[in-house]
């Protein structure tokens, strides 16, 4: 009887233990998931760095409904332009330069590839989905840079 006991009590405990792990995945994803969230985190932090200094190029605090100098023509501009010469301009992950097309006067494209979607409820504006996404940005009418 006591060596029965014991094995329903292992195989009781292994169970456990699975299932402990199962549900740890579940809610925090896999460590190649986890890696993929940070880079695509990375990714999103850069693309706001770029666009909130664009934006203090070309904006005036005071007239913000006017350019007080042209957009950039390319993202090395861009680089060239900010404060301290310090904007990420490519993937943390694969060394591809991040896309950056001038669309108009006061508009342009940023363009990173996600590993995976976001959808979130706040900051609509930078929502992606998996792959390859551009986001159109007016300087007149900025995004949120939160």
């Amino acid at each position: 009887m006591i060596p029965r006991f014991h094995a329903a009590f292992a195989l009781l405990g292994s169970a456990v233990t699975v299932l402990a792990i199962a549900w740890g995945f579940y809610l925090v994803g896999s460590p190649a998931t986890r890696q993929a969230q940070r880079f695509d985190e990375q990714r999103l932090r850069d693309l706001k760095t770029i666009a909130r200094e664009i934006q203090g190029m070309v904006i005036d605090a005071d007239h913000k409904e006017t350019l007080k100098e042209a957009l950039p023509k390319t993202l090395e501009e861009a680089a060239k332009r900010a404060r301290e010469n310090q904007l990420p301009l490519s993937d943390p992950e694969t060394g591809e330069p991040y896309v950056y097309t001038l669309k108009s006067d006061s508009t342009y494209e940023l363009c990173a590839t996600f590993s995976l979607p976001r959808a979130w409820d706040s900051s609509v504006f930078w929502n992606h989905p998996a792959g390859k996404h551009c986001f159109t940005i007016n300087v007149l009418d900025p995004p949120p840079f939160y």
